[in-house]
C-alpha cells in the first residue's frame, strides 16, 4: 500500500484572542471596586505607568488614551539627538492585534469624554449625597418589620412588636429579656408576651426565640410536629449533644429506628434561622454613570472620579532615547507597550460603558419620568443591536454596574426583563408587573388578602394577562407569603 502526502490550502477566518484583547475583555466585565484593584496592582507592578494627579503639577507629558511616541512627549530628538529606532518610534501607533477593537467594543468606538459630561466640578454638577451611594441585602430586621407592617395592629402593638425586633439579633434570637422591653415601652408583661407571641409566627421559622430547645420548638410547631418524640428530644438536648442514645432511647420509649427518625428530624431544623438574610452592614458603591434631567433631557454622565487617569511616566520614557543596554531597553518597550494597551482598554471600557447606560435610557425614558411600573420589557439583543456591539459584550458591561438615577440606584442588569402581553397587544415588563402585585397586596384587606387568581383577574381588569402561576412566581419572588399566610398574619395580630 503506498502512501502519500498532500498539501491543500484552505481558508478561513478566525478569532484569536491575544493577551491584549483578553485583558480588554477582562477591564469590561469588572466591577469599579475590581477594577480599581486590579489598577493598583499594575502601578505596583509597571514602572512606566502612574496616576495623572501624581504629576499633576509637570506640563502636559502623559497621556489618557493612545500612549505619543517619546519624541513627542520629549518635542524632538533626545539629547543626543540621534534617531529614535523603529520600534520604539512607533510605540505611540495602535499595536496590531488578530482580533480588532470592533470585535468586542463595535465599530464606532467614540470616547465618551466627548460626548458625555462628568461629574468633575467643571460642569456645575453635583454627586449625590452620600447616603445615596448605599446598597445593602434585605436584613432579617427588614424583613420583620414587613410582617409586622402587614400586621393588623394598633400603634401601641406596633410600637411593642418593633422593640421586640430590635432585640432580635442576626441569628434570630431574642437577646432582651421580656421585662426590659416592657419597661422600655411602657407596656405590661402580658402585652409583651402577646406581641412575642405573634412575631413566633412570623418567617423564618423559630425566630424571637430565647434559646435553642425554644428556637427548634418554634420550628417543629410551623410544621405541625410538635408531638412526641420530637419534644421530648428537645428537653434533652445536652444529652443529644453527648450523644448518649442509651439515655435517649429509655426517656423517650423508643426503639433504635424511631430514636434514629427523631434525631435526624431535630438535626434538619435550623439553630440560627436568621443568618439566611443579610447583615444590617451597608456597602457603599460607586456608580459607574449618572443619569439626569437637563433642559428637559436625560444625559448620561460617567462617573470619572470611580477610575484613576492614568498616563506614562516621562521620565521613563525619555530615558527610551539614552543610551540602554538591550535588556533595559527591551523592558522599557514592553512595559511602554503594556500601559499603552492598559489606557486604551480603560478609554474604551468607559466609552462601552456609557453607550450602553445611554442606549438604556432611551429604551427606558417612561421609568425614569414616571416610575417602576412603566419600565419597558428589554433584552441585551435590544442594546447590542442599538449601538453595534456583540451582545455578550452588553452582558459584560451590564454585570456589576451600577447607575444614578432620580429614583435610586440600580444596576444596569435591573433594566433587562421579560416581556407579558396586555389584551391590546401591548407588551408589559416582568418588572412592572411585580410592582403592580406588590401594590395590590400592599392594598389588600388584612382579613380578606387577595389569592394568586385573584390578582391575576386584578391584573387582566388592568389589560396585563398573567396566568395565576406567574402571580405566584413573581409573589415568592417579591417575598411575599401567600394569602392563607397574610391572613393568619392579620388575624394573630387581632389576637
Amino acid at each position: 500500500m503506498a502512501l502519500g502526502l498532500e498539501l491543500k490550502l484552505r481558508m478561513g477566518q478566525q478569532l484569536v484572542m491575544t493577551p491584549q484583547l483578553q485583558m480588554a475583555i477582562k477591564l469590561l466585565q469588572m466591577s469599579s471596586l475590581e477594577l480599581a484593584d486590579y489598577l493598583q496592582e499594575e502601578l505596583d507592578k509597571n514602572p512606566l505607568l502612574e496616576r495623572e494627579e501624581e504629576k499633576a503639577d509637570e506640563d502636559v507629558g502623559g497621556l489618557e488614551g493612545p500612549v505619543s511616541s517619546p519624541r513627542e512627549m520629549d518635542g524632538g530628538a533626545g539629547d543626543d539627538g540621534a534617531e529614535m529606532e523603529p520600534m520604539e518610534s512607533n510605540l505611540s501607533q495602535e499595536l496590531p492585534v488578530d482580533a480588532s477593537w470592533s470585535d468586542i467594543y463595535g465599530d464606532t468606538p467614540g470616547s465618551y469624554s466627548n460626548t458625555s459630561q462628568s461629574f468633575d466640578g467643571a460642569s456645575g454638577s453635583e454627586p449625590p449625597p452620600l447616603e445615596n451611594t448605599l446598597v445593602r441585602s434585605e436584613t432579617l430586621s427588614d424583613y420583620l418589620l414587613w410582617q409586622l407592617g402587614v400586621s393588623a395592629l394598633n400603634e401601641r402593638e406596633r410600637m411593642i412588636g418593633t422593640a421586640i425586633i430590635d432585640a432580635i439579633d442576626d441569628n434570630g434570637y431574642l437577646t432582651t429579656d421580656l421585662q426590659s422591653i416592657a419597661n422600655i415601652t411602657r407596656s405590661t408583661l402580658e402585652d409583651v408576651e402577646d406581641a412575642l407571641l405573634l412575631i413566633h409566627s412570623f418567617e423564618p421559622a423559630g425566630v424571637g426565640a430565647r434559646n435553642l430547645a425554644e428556637c427548634l420548638l418554634l420550628q417543629l410547631k410551623n410544621r405541625k410536629q410538635a408531638c412526641h418524640p420530637y419534644t421530648t428530644l428537645l428537653e434533652h438536648l445536652e444529652d443529644l449533644a453527648r450523644r448518649d442514645f442509651r439515655k435517649l432511647k429509655r426517656l423517650l420509649r423508643a426503639t433504635d429506628e424511631e430514636l434514629l427518625d427523631a434525631v435526624e428530624l431535630i438535626q434538619s431544623l435550623n439553630p440560627k434561622p436568621g443568618l439566611a438574610f443579610g447583615s444590617d452592614q451597608a456597602n457603599y458603591i460607586s456608580p459607574d454613570v449618572y443619569v439626569r434631567k437637563l433642559d428637559g433631557q436625560w444625559v448620561v454622565e460617567v462617573n470619572t472620579e470611580a477610575m484613576p487617569k492614568l498616563r506614562v511616566n516621562r521620565e521613563y520614557d525619555q530615558a527610551l532615547n539614552g543610551r540602554l543596554s538591550p535588556q533595559d531597553r527591551r523592558f522599557l518597550v514592553e512595559n511602554a507597550r503594556s500601559a499603552q494597551w492598559l489606557i486604551k482598554s480603560l478609554e474604551q471600557r468607559s466609552s462601552t460603558i456609557y453607550r450602553v447606560a445611554e442606549s438604556i435610557v432611551r429604551f427606558q425614558t417612561n421609568f425614569l419620568e414616571y416610575g417602576r411600573e412603566h419600565l419597558k420589557p428589554l433584552i441585551l439583543k435590544d442594546v447590542a443591536d442599538d449601538i453595534g456591539v456583540h451582545e455578550s459584550t452588553a452582558s459584560r458591561v451590564t454585570s456589576n454596574k451600577y447607575i444614578h438615577t432620580p429614583r435610586g440606584i440600580f444596576e444596569l442588569k435591573f433594566f433587562f426583563s421579560s416581556s407579558l402581553v396586555s389584551q391590546s397587544g401591548e407588551n408589559h415588563s416582568s418588572e412592572a408587573v411585580k410592582f403592580k402585585i406588590q401594590k395590590l397586596v400592599e392594598s389588600e384587606s388584612a382579613h380578606r388578602p387577595y389569592s394568586d387568581e385573584k390578582i391575576a383577574k386584578l391584573l387582566k381588569d388592568q389589560g396585563i394577562i398573567v396566568a395565576r402561576r406567574t402571580v405566584a412566581k413573581y409573589r415568592d419572588i417579591l417575598s411575599i407569603p401567600s394569602s392563607s399566610r397574610r391572613k393568619q398574619l392579620g388575624t394573630a395580630g387581632d389576637g
